[in-house]
């Protein structure tokens, strides 16, 4: 019988070992476990694409049923506390119809008074009072936050705030973009939820991922030796989707190498899983951020990848042969997007690993795209 691969590279599909993210899971679990008013229970989640966000969600959903406590996960989108209410419905088995009323969500509780209409509060405030009774309690995430309304953001906050303010074991946790999210939280954001507990996914160190890496090809019965191993996680650059892309082709490498026989794991598997790895990194996120850019936005980038380093935005703006002024509102549509980040004043650099070479290798078919000849 064949090994089964224990690398999972699906979007938000939750990988063997979650690695390098231990601090964020100890900090959740210790709000749930110190009650009403615990840091970790009001928290934001930011990071780039591929950053482990969706998964992070996925494995504090874990920890709050662990606790016995009710979830609801939802990703940004139109009428979303609507949608919560649904998901609610759901979890929670009572019968409610809900409906969109004036951009105000009003649920209809059945079993009482079919006239009575409730807010979103209404509604979570009688199942977290009942689950706090019980010493349980509602945790409730939003992916992708930085495609919701403002609108959406503040009734959602307005409700979660008084269900604290009451001392009921509610907690609420949001992830996104950080640009993205930062936009949102703006000045006309929600003030209650600028004082999230702020959980920046930065990259992983090597280290981390090398003993993740060796790890689970122990937990396998699977053996490497110590130059594969620092090759295969230097490959990763510390980013958590390439961690389970390089992890996923290498192990596929060996298998079709060595087939049910498979008890190691090469250098030459580690460099054909590597260039697999890369090939859909390319694919499922450099060419997915980079899709549907302005021209003046792609011109930026490809001079950016003229440069080893950090690029100087007057360097950027001479090569280009426009002034610097006249590029800011590209470079802040670019930060924005979490393509690029400044790293000083007056520079900045690629907030993706590999993008810089992904831009120079594909430079004639980008600007192909735009009816332009290299």
């Amino acid at each position: 019988m064949m090994k089964t691969n224990p690398f999972k590279p699906t979007a938000g599909a939750e990988p063997p070992i979650l690695v390098g993210r231990d601090v964020v899971l100890e900090d959740f679990e210790i709000g749930i476990e110190e009650g009403v008013g615990a840091p970790g229970r009001l928290m934001r989640i930011t990071g780039p694409r591929g950053s482990g966000k969706t998964v992070l969600l996925t494995e504090l959903g874990d920890i709050a049923r662990r606790h016995e406590w009710r979830v609801v996960d939802v990703t940004a989108t139109e009428h979303l506390p609507e949608l919560i209410c649904r998901r609610l419905e759901k979890t929670a088995g009572l019968d409610y119809s809900v409906e969109l009323d004036l951009m105000v969500v009003k649920a209809k509780a059945q079993k009482d008074d079919p006239q009575q209409s409730e807010d979103i509060y209404e509604v979570m405030e009688r199942t977290v009072s009942k689950l706090t009774k019980d010493g349980k309690g509602l945790l409730v995430t939003i992916d992708e936050v930085q495609d919701a309304s403002i609108e959406d953001i503040r009734t959602i906050a307005v409700a979660v705030q008084h269900l604290i303010r009451e001392r009921l074991n509610i907690a609420f946790v949001f992830a996104g973009l950080t640009a993205g999210v930062m936009n949102l939280l703006g000045e006309d954001g929600p003030t209650f939820l600028r004082r999230a507990y702020p959980e920046e996914l930065d990259t992983i160190p090597i280290g981390e991922v090398a003993a993740a890496f060796q790890a689970t090809f122990e937990k396998n019965d699977v053996q490497i030796d110590e130059d594969a191993l620092t090759e295969a996680a230097e490959a990763t650059a510390g980013y958590a989707y390439l961690i389970q892309l390089v992890g996923y082709y290498v192990w596929r490498s060996a298998q079709v190498r060595m087939g049910k026989l498979m008890k190691s794991i090469s250098m030459e598997d580690v460099k054909d899983g590597v260039v697999a790895a890369r090939r859909e990194f390319d694919r499922t996120v450099l060419d997915t951020a980079i899709a549907r850019l302005p021209k003046t936005a792609m011109d930026y980038l490809l001079a950016m990848a003229e440069n080893r380093l950090a690029s100087s935005t007057g360097e950027i703006a001479e090569r280009l042969g426009i002034s610097a002024s006249s590029l800011s509102s590209t470079r802040k549509l670019l930060v924005s997007r979490q393509l690029i980040e400044p790293t000083a004043r007056g520079y900045v650099d690629f907030s993706i690993p590999f993008l810089r070479e992904y831009l120079i290798e594909n430079r004639q078919a980008l600007l192909a795209r735009y009816g332009v000849e290299d």
